[in-house]
């Protein structure tokens, strides 16, 4: 290979990126730093390969710092490692991620780290009710490996439900008897983006997953905080998420919002739509008078049944 440049008879002119440059000086004689015009266009110069390599780095070292910045929102959390949380009590019963090591880099983490940067992990962000679950389907659809890779969807999960948990731990505690009666839409959001991942690991048919988050999703979006409680409870094996969730029973009663006038009830008042088994009213007055709108939703109920098989592939008006 000849390290000579330019190469011993070339021409002052040659093509370039589809372009046809006239060669004016160079460096050195062994080196391929040079200048270079543009014939027929405007001047230009080539940048040196050492500028761009410190360009590259520079951009990767922000790219790190970063990433470094959004890990410290979710992970001190989870490990109860910084000196809030050492301060507050935070769960200490054993659950999967018990001795776990988190990654250092990973599908998983740079999901989590996504979701940082959404907001999900900071309680000043406020989800708008109706579209936080195209939120969570938007980033989920960003990243195909959670989707795809069973242990790292596992991990994101497990990581997700630890945060909650030691969440609901340290600010019931900090906060008393008021911290049954708030709800922070960024707890919600995780719960919707948990149950939306757990659906991706057990259905293969995105539409069925969709209506089933949806089902879901309008009960923590329009309940309060029995319902994200309950919803964290029933997945860690932790006594004292059961114990938070006894007291939330006693103290908050079951909520719901009709979607037709979009007035809260307690869900006992609210009845469900037998077409779809997902949106709920507070009368057939309100019923009537929203159908127009949900007529493009409503059917298959059964997609929303308990016993509905992993394989169902959802074909609207055959079923």
């Amino acid at each position: 290979m000849n390290s000579e440049w330019p190469p011993p008879g070339s021409p002052n002119i040659w093509k370039r990126g589809g372009r046809l440059c006239r060669l004016l000086s160079t460096t050195s004689t062994q080196s391929p730093f040079y200048s270079a015009t543009v014939v027929g266009g405007e001047n230009t110069s080539i940048m040196p390969s050492k500028k761009k390599s410190r360009g590259r780095q520079n951009r990767a070292k922000k790219e790190a710092t970063r990433t470094a910045e959004l890990r410290t929102l979710w992970e001190p959390t989870i490990l109860a490692s910084d000196n809030k949380l050492d301060v507050l009590p935070s769960c200490e019963h054993k659950h999967e991620l018990s001795g776990l090591q988190i990654p250092q880099e990973g599908t998983a983490v740079s999901f989590m780290n996504r979701m940082a940067g959404e907001g999900f992990f900071n309680k000043a962000t406020r989800f708008p009710n109706e579209p936080v679950m195209e939120t969570c389907y938007s980033l989920s659809r960003r990243f195909p490996g959670i989707r795809k890779e069973e242990d790292e969807r596992a991990l994101a999960i497990d990581l997700l439900l630890r945060f909650l948990c030691n969440v609901f731990v340290r600010d019931s505690t900090e906060e008393g008897e008021k911290w049954f009666n708030q709800r922070q839409s960024n707890e919600v959001a995780i719960c919707c983006m948990i149950d939306l991942l757990e659906l991706l690991g057990t259905y293969a048919d995105w539409s069925v997953v969709e209506r089933r988050a949806v089902k879901m999703g309008a009960k923590l979006v329009f309940g309060n905080r029995r319902d994200v409680v309950k919803f964290v409870a029933k997945r860690l094996p932790c006594t004292c998420l059961k114990g938070l969730h006894r007291a939330a029973r006693r103290k908050v009663g079951k909520e719901g919002v009709c979607i037709g006038c979009y007035k809260g009830f307690p869900r006992t008042q609210l009845r469900v739509c037998t077409g779809c088994m997902i949106a709920e009213y507070c009368s057939r007055e309100c019923q009537r008078a929203n159908w127009s709108n949900h007529k493009k939703f409503c059917g298959c109920p059964e997609v929303v049944s308990q016993d509905l098989p992993s394989d169902y592939i959802f074909k609207r008006g055959l079923s």
